[in-house]
């Protein structure tokens, strides 16, 4: 499959569903103030799954 023919078929549905999680872990670690272990321990999971996603939308569009 030729790039031009991944970017007109690609689904979009997933892509979208990508890029919402995407801004909903980047939300959260913009809005969230470290007062406690808990508050640590959540942005720190939201980073590693943030930086998955990024990995996971990265291959998305190369069409990997």
């Amino acid at each position: 499959m030729n790039p031009s023919e991944f970017e007109r078929t690609k689904p979009r549905e997933t892509y979208k569903a990508i890029m919402d999680a995407k801004e909903k872990y980047e939300t959260m670690l913009r809005a969230t103030v470290i007062a406690n272990e808990s508050d640590a321990i959540k942005v720190d999971m939201a980073a590693n799954f943030l930086k998955d996603l990024k990995k996971i939308h990265e291959k998305f569009v190369k069409g990997a």
